[in-house]
């Protein structure tokens, strides 16, 4: 899913016209106008609001990424995302890697190895593909975004009622497979 998919939703939810035929328009001739404009990029800066706090707080956002070193690190700012936790290390076997971890690098014997970690997205723009995996949709990522837009425009009510869809949602989402208790009775 991209950010414009996200927005195309979010668009629709709130009723926004002019931003759905912009999202929807296929054609380069399509000009915009400025108040258009302004409101699309409002609603981008919200997408990245949205998609950051729940990478941040809920469903992070994994990776797994091949790096060779032959000094023993390998260093964060090396890696392509903005590293918040280190799943696993594994060599070029596959098999878990010793390491030591330092608040700017990996210390690891040199060679192959396969880094997954989490990590906080960058901002993104229309077209980038939104990193999250599994359940997350642009239908849930759209409620977030309408609940945030009415917050800007001082349609409260309408707010928490997206929020309460948004929220219900990642509850669904986040909750572990076994927090359900299955029903008990007395004997």
């Amino acid at each position: 899913m991209t950010v414009k998919d996200i927005l195309k939703t979010a668009a629709a939810l709130l009723n926004l016209t002019d931003c759905t035929e912009y999202f929807t328009a296929t054609s380069q001739n399509y000009q915009a106008s400025r108040e258009t404009q302004e409101r699309v990029d409002l609603l981008t800066r919200l997408a990245n609001l949205v998609i950051t706090e729940l990478a941040s707080s809920f469903v992070p956002m994994t990776c797994a990424e091949e790096v060779e070193t032959a000094d023993g690190k390998i260093v964060f700012a090396n890696l392509a995302h903005n590293i918040t936790r280190v799943l696993s290390v594994k060599n070029e076997f596959g098999h878990d890697a010793e390491f030591r971890l330092y608040p700017e690098y990996l210390k690891v014997f040199g060679g192959r190895y396969t880094v997954e970690y989490e990590y906080l997205p960058d901002n993104y723009s229309l077209t980038d593909t939104v990193g999250f995996k599994g359940k997350i949709t642009a239908a849930l990522l759209g409620y977030g975004v309408a609940a945030e837009y009415c917050i800007t425009q001082g349609r409260f009510e309408e707010a928490v009622l997206w929020r309460k869809r948004y929220s219900y949602g990642v509850e669904r989402i986040a909750l572990p497979k076994n927090a359900a208790v299955k029903g008990r009775c007395w004997l």
